[in-house]
């Protein structure tokens, strides 16, 4: 059994939603994708963690670490992922870090300001991650220069993730309102 809130039972309902959200997610990850300038163009944003935040505010951090999964496999799987599996490997990991501290904050405070707050922390925790993540893993995977990682990481790696989160919560900010009767227990 998942925690997730209020009724925290793995139903069939939430595992619809999931699933619903996860294809939404991959939809508009393939279909709204762009660099952000001033970032290198390997950075580029989509929001396609929006429906993952949703799942986390919804349901609780758990489904919306499983709503990134299934987005990230779908993408993958149909090749939309550019940058292969390591390209999806740190889409998930952005995602999931994100949705863990927002949904547990928002949990303990489902208030707007508990959003505000919760979409706060997740992105700076976001942006902290990705850049432990590019400097240990994904970047030397690369093969990218030992000498470069530092600056890369300060310049285009943490400020992007920052850029990127703030941009998916906004929009989650106005968009939760308006769908989250769909996400009320019968």
């Amino acid at each position: 059994m998942m925690s997730g809130g209020r009724n925290s039972g793995f139903t069939v309902r939430r595992m619809v939603r999931m699933a619903l959200l996860g294809a939404i997610g991959v939809m508009l990850m393939v279909f709204i994708a762009f660099p952000i300038p001033p970032f290198p163009d390997f950075l580029t944003y989509d929001p396609g963690d929006v429906p993952a935040i949703i799942a986390c505010f919804a349901m609780g951090p758990w489904y919306g670490v499983l709503v990134q999964a299934i987005k990230v496999l779908v993408a993958f799987a149909v090749g939309a992922i550019k940058a292969g599996p390591i390209g999806a490997l740190a889409n998930f990991l952005a995602g999931a870090s994100f949705a863990i501290p927002a949904g547990y904050i928002y949990r303990m405070n489902r208030t707007k300001k508990g959003a505000v707050i919760a979409m706060v922390v997740g992105s700076i925790v976001t942006a902290v991650t990705m850049s432990l993540c590019n400097y240990f893993i994904l970047l030397p995977f690369w093969g990218i220069p030992t000498e470069q990682i530092g600056g890369l990481i300060v310049t285009a790696i943490f400020p992007f993730n920052l850029v990127k989160t703030l941009i998916s919560s906004v929009i989650t900010f106005f968009l939760y309102k308006r769908i989250k009767n769909f996400f009320e227990e019968a």
